[in-house]
Protein backbone atom coordinates (compact mmCIF):
# COMPACT_ATOMS: atom_id res chain seq x y z
CA UNK A 1 0.00 0.00 0.00
CA UNK A 2 2.80 2.36 0.97
CA UNK A 3 4.67 1.55 -2.26
CA UNK A 4 1.58 2.25 -4.37
CA UNK A 5 1.17 5.65 -2.63
CA UNK A 6 4.83 6.47 -3.14
CA UNK A 7 4.59 5.64 -6.84
CA UNK A 8 1.47 7.79 -7.13
CA UNK A 9 3.18 10.72 -5.43
CA UNK A 10 6.23 10.41 -7.68
CA UNK A 11 3.97 10.22 -10.76
CA UNK A 12 2.04 13.29 -9.64
CA UNK A 13 5.26 15.24 -9.04
CA UNK A 14 6.54 14.29 -12.50
CA UNK A 15 3.28 15.48 -14.09
CA UNK A 16 3.41 18.75 -12.16
CA UNK A 17 7.02 19.24 -13.26
CA UNK A 18 6.14 18.71 -16.91
CA UNK A 19 3.19 21.08 -16.58
CA UNK A 20 5.44 23.70 -15.01
CA UNK A 21 7.91 23.39 -17.88
CA UNK A 22 5.11 23.74 -20.41
CA UNK A 23 3.92 26.92 -18.71
CA UNK A 24 7.44 28.31 -18.85
CA UNK A 25 8.20 27.58 -22.48
CA UNK A 26 4.72 28.12 -23.93
CA UNK A 27 4.08 31.81 -24.74
CA UNK A 28 1.02 33.23 -23.08
CA UNK A 29 -1.13 35.24 -25.44
CA UNK A 30 -2.13 38.56 -23.92
CA UNK A 31 -5.03 40.20 -25.63
CA UNK A 32 -4.45 43.90 -26.28
CA UNK A 33 -6.66 46.38 -28.02
CA UNK A 34 -5.08 48.02 -31.09
CA UNK A 35 -4.38 51.73 -30.84
CA UNK A 36 -7.01 53.68 -32.79
CA UNK A 37 -5.66 56.64 -34.75
CA UNK A 38 -7.84 58.96 -36.79
CA UNK A 39 -6.24 60.73 -39.77
CA UNK A 40 -8.16 63.83 -40.86
CA UNK A 41 -7.20 65.37 -44.22
CA UNK A 42 -7.88 68.91 -45.42
CA UNK A 43 -8.16 67.99 -49.09
CA UNK A 44 -7.41 65.45 -51.80
CA UNK A 45 -4.17 65.64 -53.74
CA UNK A 46 -0.83 64.00 -54.48
CA UNK A 47 0.98 65.62 -51.55
CA UNK A 48 -1.75 64.57 -49.13
CA UNK A 49 -1.76 61.01 -50.45
CA UNK A 50 2.05 60.72 -50.20
CA UNK A 51 2.08 62.06 -46.64
CA UNK A 52 -0.79 59.88 -45.38
CA UNK A 53 0.60 56.76 -47.06
CA UNK A 54 3.98 57.32 -45.39
CA UNK A 55 2.31 57.89 -42.01
CA UNK A 56 0.41 54.61 -42.24
CA UNK A 57 3.35 52.53 -43.45
CA UNK A 58 5.65 53.99 -40.77
CA UNK A 59 3.17 53.17 -38.02
CA UNK A 60 2.84 49.59 -39.29
CA UNK A 61 6.60 49.13 -39.35
CA UNK A 62 6.86 50.13 -35.68
CA UNK A 63 5.47 46.80 -34.53
CA UNK A 64 2.61 48.14 -32.45
CA UNK A 65 -0.96 47.23 -33.29
CA UNK A 66 -2.68 50.18 -34.94
CA UNK A 67 -6.06 50.75 -36.49
CA UNK A 68 -5.96 53.85 -38.68
CA UNK A 69 -9.00 55.50 -40.20
CA UNK A 70 -8.66 58.19 -42.87
CA UNK A 71 -11.39 60.78 -43.43
CA UNK A 72 -11.77 64.11 -45.21
CA UNK A 73 -12.80 67.14 -43.16
CA UNK A 74 -16.29 68.42 -44.01
CA UNK A 75 -16.16 71.79 -45.81
CA UNK A 76 -19.29 73.42 -44.36
CA UNK A 77 -18.62 75.35 -41.16
CA UNK A 78 -22.02 74.54 -39.63
CA UNK A 79 -21.24 70.83 -39.96
CA UNK A 80 -17.88 70.97 -38.19
CA UNK A 81 -19.35 70.60 -34.70
CA UNK A 82 -21.30 67.51 -35.77
CA UNK A 83 -18.16 66.13 -37.43
CA UNK A 84 -16.04 66.47 -34.29
CA UNK A 85 -18.84 65.28 -32.00
CA UNK A 86 -18.79 62.01 -33.95
CA UNK A 87 -15.01 61.88 -33.59
CA UNK A 88 -15.27 62.25 -29.81
CA UNK A 89 -17.87 59.49 -29.61
CA UNK A 90 -15.53 57.09 -31.42
CA UNK A 91 -12.74 57.96 -28.94
CA UNK A 92 -9.55 57.58 -30.98
CA UNK A 93 -6.32 57.47 -29.00
CA UNK A 94 -4.77 60.11 -31.26
CA UNK A 95 -5.82 62.44 -34.07
CA UNK A 96 -3.42 63.23 -36.91
CA UNK A 97 -4.49 66.25 -38.94
CA UNK A 98 -3.06 66.63 -42.44
CA UNK A 99 -3.23 70.18 -43.79
CA UNK A 100 -3.96 73.65 -42.42
CA UNK A 101 -7.75 73.46 -42.69
CA UNK A 102 -8.08 70.16 -40.81
CA UNK A 103 -5.65 71.36 -38.14
CA UNK A 104 -7.41 74.68 -37.59
CA UNK A 105 -10.74 72.90 -37.28
CA UNK A 106 -9.34 70.39 -34.78
CA UNK A 107 -7.80 73.19 -32.70
CA UNK A 108 -11.22 74.84 -32.47
CA UNK A 109 -13.31 71.76 -31.67
CA UNK A 110 -11.23 68.96 -30.12
CA UNK A 111 -11.25 68.90 -26.32
CA UNK A 112 -9.47 65.94 -24.77
CA UNK A 113 -7.79 63.97 -27.57
CA UNK A 114 -4.10 64.50 -28.43
CA UNK A 115 -3.45 66.06 -31.85
CA UNK A 116 -0.42 65.65 -34.10
CA UNK A 117 -0.59 67.96 -37.11
CA UNK A 118 1.35 67.97 -40.36
CA UNK A 119 1.47 69.84 -43.69
CA UNK A 120 0.49 73.10 -41.97
CA UNK A 121 1.31 76.37 -43.68
CA UNK A 122 2.31 79.36 -41.61
CA UNK A 123 4.98 80.63 -39.29
CA UNK A 124 5.80 78.65 -36.16
CA UNK A 125 5.06 81.72 -34.02
CA UNK A 126 1.55 81.95 -35.46
CA UNK A 127 0.90 78.25 -34.87
CA UNK A 128 2.13 78.55 -31.28
CA UNK A 129 -0.23 81.46 -30.60
CA UNK A 130 -3.14 79.42 -31.97
CA UNK A 131 -2.28 76.57 -29.63
CA UNK A 132 -2.35 78.89 -26.61
CA UNK A 133 -6.02 79.63 -27.25
CA UNK A 134 -6.90 76.06 -28.25
CA UNK A 135 -9.48 74.05 -26.33
CA UNK A 136 -6.90 71.32 -25.89
CA UNK A 137 -3.24 72.06 -25.19
CA UNK A 138 -2.08 68.62 -26.30
CA UNK A 139 -1.08 69.67 -29.83
CA UNK A 140 2.24 69.09 -31.58
CA UNK A 141 3.29 68.58 -35.17
CA UNK A 142 5.31 69.34 -38.27
CA UNK A 143 4.94 72.53 -40.30
CA UNK A 144 5.73 73.14 -43.97
CA UNK A 145 7.97 76.05 -43.03
CA UNK A 146 11.52 75.65 -44.34
CA UNK A 147 13.98 77.40 -41.98
CA UNK A 148 15.58 80.54 -43.39
CA UNK A 149 19.09 79.23 -42.74
CA UNK A 150 18.36 76.05 -44.70
CA UNK A 151 17.04 78.03 -47.66
CA UNK A 152 20.02 80.38 -47.77
CA UNK A 153 22.49 77.50 -47.37
CA UNK A 154 20.96 75.60 -50.31
CA UNK A 155 20.92 78.83 -52.32
CA UNK A 156 24.67 79.26 -51.86
CA UNK A 157 25.31 75.61 -52.71
CA UNK A 158 23.43 76.01 -56.00
CA UNK A 159 24.74 79.51 -56.80
CA UNK A 160 28.16 79.84 -55.10
CA UNK A 161 28.83 83.24 -56.68
CA UNK A 162 25.88 84.92 -54.93
CA UNK A 163 26.78 87.72 -52.53
CA UNK A 164 23.82 90.15 -52.78
CA UNK A 165 20.36 88.78 -52.04
CA UNK A 166 17.18 90.69 -52.88
CA UNK A 167 14.04 90.32 -50.78
CA UNK A 168 10.57 91.89 -50.66
CA UNK A 169 8.59 91.43 -47.48
CA UNK A 170 5.34 92.68 -46.02
CA UNK A 171 4.11 92.88 -42.46
CA UNK A 172 2.98 89.27 -42.87
CA UNK A 173 6.58 88.07 -43.33
CA UNK A 174 8.43 90.48 -41.02
CA UNK A 175 9.72 87.57 -38.94
CA UNK A 176 11.25 85.99 -42.05
CA UNK A 177 13.02 89.27 -42.78
CA UNK A 178 14.39 89.51 -39.22
CA UNK A 179 15.72 85.96 -39.39
CA UNK A 180 17.20 86.57 -42.85
CA UNK A 181 18.86 89.78 -41.73
CA UNK A 182 20.74 87.97 -38.96
CA UNK A 183 21.52 84.86 -41.02
CA UNK A 184 22.90 86.67 -44.07
CA UNK A 185 25.29 88.65 -41.89
CA UNK A 186 26.68 85.43 -40.40
CA UNK A 187 27.00 83.90 -43.88
CA UNK A 188 28.86 86.89 -45.32
CA UNK A 189 25.96 87.88 -47.58
CA UNK A 190 24.46 91.30 -48.17
CA UNK A 191 20.67 91.44 -47.86
CA UNK A 192 18.94 94.14 -49.89
CA UNK A 193 15.40 94.05 -48.53
CA UNK A 194 12.44 96.39 -49.01
CA UNK A 195 9.18 96.33 -47.12
CA UNK A 196 5.99 96.67 -49.13
CA UNK A 197 2.60 97.64 -47.73
CA UNK A 198 0.60 96.60 -50.80
CA UNK A 199 1.01 95.21 -54.29
CA UNK A 200 1.22 98.77 -55.66
CA UNK A 201 4.68 99.09 -54.12
CA UNK A 202 6.15 96.13 -56.01
CA UNK A 203 6.98 97.71 -59.42
CA UNK A 204 8.73 100.73 -57.89
CA UNK A 205 10.73 98.75 -55.34
CA UNK A 206 11.63 96.07 -57.87
CA UNK A 207 13.13 98.61 -60.30
CA UNK A 208 15.27 99.98 -57.48
CA UNK A 209 16.53 96.67 -56.21
CA UNK A 210 17.20 94.64 -59.39
CA UNK A 211 20.42 96.44 -60.49
CA UNK A 212 21.91 95.83 -57.03
CA UNK A 213 21.39 92.09 -56.53
CA UNK A 214 22.73 88.72 -57.71
CA UNK A 215 19.61 86.70 -56.88
CA UNK A 216 16.01 87.41 -55.92
CA UNK A 217 14.79 85.30 -53.01
CA UNK A 218 11.06 84.75 -52.55
CA UNK A 219 10.16 83.10 -49.24
CA UNK A 220 6.40 82.74 -48.67
CA UNK A 221 4.53 86.02 -48.28
CA UNK A 222 0.79 86.57 -48.79
CA UNK A 223 1.23 89.78 -50.82
CA UNK A 224 4.21 88.70 -52.92
CA UNK A 225 2.80 85.24 -53.61
CA UNK A 226 -0.43 86.54 -55.11
CA UNK A 227 -0.52 85.10 -58.63
CA UNK A 228 -0.34 88.33 -60.63
CA UNK A 229 2.36 89.81 -58.38
CA UNK A 230 4.46 86.69 -58.59
CA UNK A 231 4.15 86.50 -62.38
CA UNK A 232 5.25 90.13 -62.65
CA UNK A 233 8.28 89.57 -60.40
CA UNK A 234 9.38 86.44 -62.28
CA UNK A 235 9.02 88.20 -65.64
CA UNK A 236 10.92 91.34 -64.56
CA UNK A 237 13.72 89.33 -62.97
CA UNK A 238 14.09 87.18 -66.09
CA UNK A 239 14.23 90.30 -68.30
CA UNK A 240 17.04 91.64 -66.11
CA UNK A 241 18.88 88.27 -66.00
CA UNK A 242 18.33 87.87 -62.25
CA UNK A 243 17.59 84.31 -61.06
CA UNK A 244 14.62 83.85 -58.74
CA UNK A 245 14.46 81.27 -55.96
CA UNK A 246 11.02 80.56 -54.51
CA UNK A 247 9.43 77.91 -52.29
CA UNK A 248 7.34 75.14 -53.93
CA UNK A 249 7.84 73.04 -57.02
CA UNK A 250 4.92 74.87 -58.66
CA UNK A 251 6.98 78.05 -58.92
CA UNK A 252 9.79 76.26 -60.73
CA UNK A 253 7.15 75.08 -63.19
CA UNK A 254 5.92 78.69 -63.42
CA UNK A 255 9.34 79.96 -64.47
CA UNK A 256 11.72 80.34 -61.55
CA UNK A 257 15.03 78.60 -62.27
CA UNK A 258 15.22 77.23 -58.72
CA UNK A 259 12.67 76.40 -56.03
CA UNK A 260 12.81 74.66 -52.68
CA UNK A 261 10.38 71.85 -51.98
CA UNK A 262 9.29 69.30 -49.40
CA UNK A 263 9.81 65.54 -49.50
CA UNK A 264 6.26 64.54 -48.54
CA UNK A 265 7.12 60.88 -48.04
CA UNK A 266 9.75 61.81 -45.48
CA UNK A 267 7.33 64.35 -43.98
CA UNK A 268 4.89 61.50 -43.39
CA UNK A 269 7.61 59.40 -41.74
CA UNK A 270 8.61 62.34 -39.55
CA UNK A 271 4.96 62.87 -38.54
CA UNK A 272 4.54 59.17 -37.68
CA UNK A 273 7.69 59.24 -35.55
CA UNK A 274 6.36 62.24 -33.64
CA UNK A 275 3.01 60.47 -33.18
CA UNK A 276 4.78 57.39 -31.77
CA UNK A 277 6.75 59.56 -29.36
CA UNK A 278 3.52 61.14 -28.16
CA UNK A 279 1.84 57.74 -27.69
CA UNK A 280 4.79 56.52 -25.61
CA UNK A 281 4.22 59.20 -22.91
CA UNK A 282 1.24 60.65 -21.08
CA UNK A 283 1.90 64.04 -22.68
CA UNK A 284 4.73 66.26 -23.88
CA UNK A 285 5.93 68.71 -21.24
CA UNK A 286 5.71 71.41 -23.89
CA UNK A 287 4.26 71.31 -27.44
CA UNK A 288 6.72 69.98 -30.02
CA UNK A 289 6.78 71.84 -33.35
CA UNK A 290 9.17 70.59 -36.01
CA UNK A 291 10.13 71.78 -39.47
CA UNK A 292 10.65 69.42 -42.44
CA UNK A 293 13.94 67.58 -42.13
CA UNK A 294 14.36 66.76 -45.84
CA UNK A 295 14.33 69.69 -48.28
CA UNK A 296 14.34 69.24 -52.06
CA UNK A 297 15.71 71.49 -54.77
CA UNK A 298 13.72 71.79 -58.00
CA UNK A 299 15.46 73.14 -61.09
CA UNK A 300 13.83 74.45 -64.24
CA UNK A 301 16.74 73.60 -66.53
CA UNK A 302 15.35 75.54 -69.48
CA UNK A 303 15.18 78.79 -67.52
CA UNK A 304 18.45 78.13 -65.71
CA UNK A 305 20.25 77.53 -69.02
CA UNK A 306 18.82 80.63 -70.66
CA UNK A 307 20.00 82.71 -67.69
CA UNK A 308 23.47 81.16 -67.97
CA UNK A 309 23.48 79.82 -64.41
CA UNK A 310 26.52 77.75 -63.47
CA UNK A 311 25.13 75.21 -61.02
CA UNK A 312 27.68 72.72 -59.60
CA UNK A 313 27.38 69.17 -60.90
CA UNK A 314 26.90 67.67 -57.44
CA UNK A 315 23.86 69.91 -56.97
CA UNK A 316 22.43 69.02 -60.38
CA UNK A 317 22.79 65.33 -59.57
CA UNK A 318 20.52 65.49 -56.55
CA UNK A 319 18.16 68.22 -57.80
CA UNK A 320 14.78 67.40 -59.31
CA UNK A 321 14.34 68.74 -62.87
CA UNK A 322 11.02 70.30 -63.88
CA UNK A 323 9.69 71.87 -67.06
CA UNK A 324 7.45 74.86 -67.58
CA UNK A 325 3.91 73.94 -66.68
CA UNK A 326 4.82 70.32 -65.82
Amino acid sequence: MFLRCAKYIRYSMICLGILSLLLIVTPVEVSSEPVRILIVKSAMGTEYDQTVSAIKSSLQMDGMSFVTEEILIVPAQEEEQVFWNNVHRNKPKLIITVGTKATTSAVNFVRDIPIIFTMVLGKIETIESQMISARTKDISGVTLSIPVKDQLTMMLEALPYVRRVGLLYSRESIQTYNAANETTKKMGLRLLANEISSERDIPIVLREILPEIDVFWLPPDAVVYERNNLSYIIRECYTNSIPVIAVSEQFAKAGTPLAFGIDYTDLGKQTAELALRRLSVNSFSTPVIETPRKILLHINKGVATSLGLKIPGRILERAIPVENGR
